[in-house]
């Protein structure tokens, strides 16, 4: 037992002295780290890398473009800039095989300074050239937000965005009318909505507003943080209501060309049961025969004087999206007391009472090919055909957009088919329409 003991503890003694030596014996090797592998320890025999030279610098948007001639040294991995903006340090890096550095995020048009040099893999960084660059005007001071009463909320009117960059739009509200004139600063603003845009020019509207009188402001930020200044009008948001379709009627204007063509009833347009796919009965769209012209119209009596803002239409659901005889062109004219005759010169013969709402396409989220044609289905293309379409009216492109109107003319321009073969006839299926607007007057 004692003999036991002895040898275990001797063993036990021994594992100790081995660990400690190879503990003390690693801890010492310094220099021969990079030897074994190590990651995480720089070679310090790769020397300085040689500094690059600036060849041309210009100011764009928001920033500017440093270009460089990087010198033949293969110890050069890349290039790297630093640069204050918006008070604090930041860099933009490019390997060996890019010319131009592009600096961005600035807010203003002041003069700005930035140390260029080349970096090693070590990340050692050669001796900078201090580079001077004037932005241009930025994004967010070009582009002009505009707040615009509508219906059923507001919209905002975006221009001057030339350089398409992404910018955030924020819709504030205050509705203390306490003291309509304070500084913008002083508003006691909440958050209504955030909107995204990066086209030149749009309108974008934010609806479900109630037609109370408030104080409305926007401004935009840009993807690094800056703002613009916030833009405020007092706005009364307009009622906008769903016409009753109870009160619809099929116009049947002499000069309809859909007129006595459809195989199942126009008035299927407005009986509220959207647009099933198919049922045995094929009572829940509209569909006219294949000899119909195109462009082919119809129009309803809406039984009512209103001001549309805009007209929400379904297509028949679920059956050959896409193509066929579904509308991807429409067109929306409305008047007050249409005579039909025709009269030459006028756009499709219409009488002078006709103006126009708006034209549009179908829209499509993957996008059509570049010769028109539809290419490709994508599971969201097929989600949003079937949730039909929304057309916002707009009268700063057509200015009788919100005329005041009785009868709603719809003109199915193009179907899918017309369209990729330039028919002038054809068929036309087509769901449920639905306007929106604000009613003047009831007739019946």
């Amino acid at each position: 037992m004692v003999k036991t003991y002895a040898m275990k503890k001797r063993f036990g003694i021994t594992l100790i002295l081995v660990a400690a030596a190879v503990f003390f014996g690693v801890s010492s090797c310094d220099d021969g780290a990079n030897e074994f592998g190590r990651i995480d320890q720089k070679d310090s025999s790769i020397p300085v890398p040689a500094p690059v030279r600036v060849t041309e610098v210009h100011g764009i948007s928001g920033g500017a473009v440093i270009k460089v001639e990087i010198p033949d040294d293969d110890n050069i991995k890349g290039v790297i800039a630093r640069y204050n903006r918006g008070g604090k340090v930041v860099t933009t890096k490019i390997s060996r095989y890019v010319d131009s550095l592009v600096l961005v995020g600035f807010a203003d048009t002041g003069e700005h300074t930035a140390e260029v040099a080349s970096f090693n893999v070590n990340e050692v960084t050669s001796s900078p050239a201090t580079v001077k660059f004037t932005p241009l005007e930025p994004a967010i001071r070009l582009a002009k937000p505009t707040l615009i009463q509508a219906f059923g909320g507001v919209k905002i009117r975006i221009t001057g965005n030339t350089p398409k960059a992404d910018l955030t739009i924020c819709l504030l509200r205050d509705k203390d009318l306490g003291d309509k004139d304070k500084d913008v600063s002083s508003m006691k603003w909440e958050e209504v909505t955030t909107l995204f845009t990066a086209a030149e020019t749009i309108t974008l509207a934010r609806r479900g507003l109630d037609p109370v009188e408030a104080i409305y402001g926007v401004y935009l930020r840009d993807r690094w943080g800056n703002v613009s200044d916030t833009v405020s009008a007092v706005i009364t948001p307009l009622e906008e209501v769903m016409l009753d379709k109870s009160k619809f009627y099929n116009a049947a204007v002499p000069d309809d060309n859909c007129k006595g063509i459809s195989t199942y009833p126009i008035t299927r347009l407005w009986d509220g049961s959207g647009s099933s796919a198919y049922d045995a009965s094929y009572g829940y769209h509209f569909f006219a025969s294949t000899d119909g012209p195109i462009p082919g119209w119809l129009t309803i009596d809406l039984g009512v004087k209103a001001r549309l803002s805009r007209i929400a239409t379904l297509p028949r659901i679920d059956y050959l999206i896409w193509s066929g005889a579904h509308p991807r062109e429409f067109e929306f004219w409305g008047s007050m007391n249409p005579s039909g005759e025709y009269v030459e010169g006028n756009e499709h013969g219409f009488d002078d009472s006709w103006f126009c709402l708006g034209k549009f396409e179908q829209f499509k989220p993957s996008g059509y090919e570049a010769d028109g044609s539809v290419g490709t289905v994508t599971p969201d293309d097929a989600q949003y055909f079937n949730a039909g379409n929304d057309f916002e009216l707009d009268n700063e492109q057509y200015p009788h957009a919100y005329d005041e109107l009785r009868y709603l003319r719809i003109v199915f321009a193009n179907t899918f088919s017309t369209y990729d073969l330039g028919l002038t006839t054809g068929s036309v299926q087509f769901g449920e329409v639905t306007p929106y607007g604000q009613v003047q007057e009831v007739y019946r």
